[in-house]
């Protein structure tokens, strides 16, 4: 019998495999615990040129790292302007809903911030997306017992050349340095030419099953 558990109102996005290509051995995977997902996150991402012709498409589950994990516990437990410094550091108050752009698609559940950051005008700059709820838990059935979401933005290249993107981070802040990232999505490298947009779409699910 499937039961609705508690703890799925926390917002952990989880990843099943991710594989890596640079600072993992080949066939090597990161794998998102599967005790502490409670959720599911799934990342679009579609280049247009100038004209608004797609020129390329990826999709990507993220995986969440030790960071993120922490964080969201504190998040629970803690009062989220606690400062902690053992489990997550800085406050909690702040929610993941910054996105932020990669060049290096490694993935490690030890990273904090991104690897390579993109450096163009207009991809280079973490943004706050927007957020679309689509549905809220409503009922004790499993297709009304889940809470689905989107996050959104378009980043558009005005700098002067074009630039190779390969990941997408999530962070509560626009400032990587000194906050934290809750999970990063890794695909195939594409490349974002002057003038042309990457729309990112990240699509979350959390719940689901039915109440005894």
């Amino acid at each position: 019998m499937n039961r609705k558990y508690l703890l799925s109102l926390a917002i952990i996005p989880v990843v099943l495999t991710i594989f890596l290509s640079d600072s993992i051995n080949s066939g090597e995977s990161v794998q998102a615990s599967q005790t502490l997902g409670i959720g599911t996150g799934h990342f679009e991402v579609t280049v247009k040129d100038s004209m608004g012709y797609v020129t390329a498409y990826r999709q990507s589950d993220n995986a969440v790292v030790n960071t993120g994990e922490n964080c969201v516990a504190k998040m629970i437990f803690r009062h989220p302007t606690n400062a902690g410094t053992g489990v997550c550091v800085g406050s909690t108050s702040a929610s993941w809903n910054f996105m932020c752009l990669d060049e290096d698609p490694a993935i490690a559940f030890t990273d904090r911030e991104l690897r390579n950051a993109a450096d163009e005008t207009g991809l280079a700059a973490c943004v706050s997306a927007a957020i679309t709820w689509n549905q809220n838990s409503t009922g004790s059935t499993d297709a009304l017992s889940k809470v689905t979401l989107r996050l959104s933005n378009v980043f558009t290249n005005s700098g002067v050349a074009s630039e190779t993107i390969a990941a997408v981070g999530l962070f509560n802040s626009s400032t990587v340095t000194t906050n934290s990232m809750l999970s990063k999505a890794n695909f195939t490298a594409t490349a974002v030419p002057v003038a042309s947009t990457l729309t990112v779409n990240y699509d979350y699910e959390v719940g689901g099953g039915t109440v005894p």
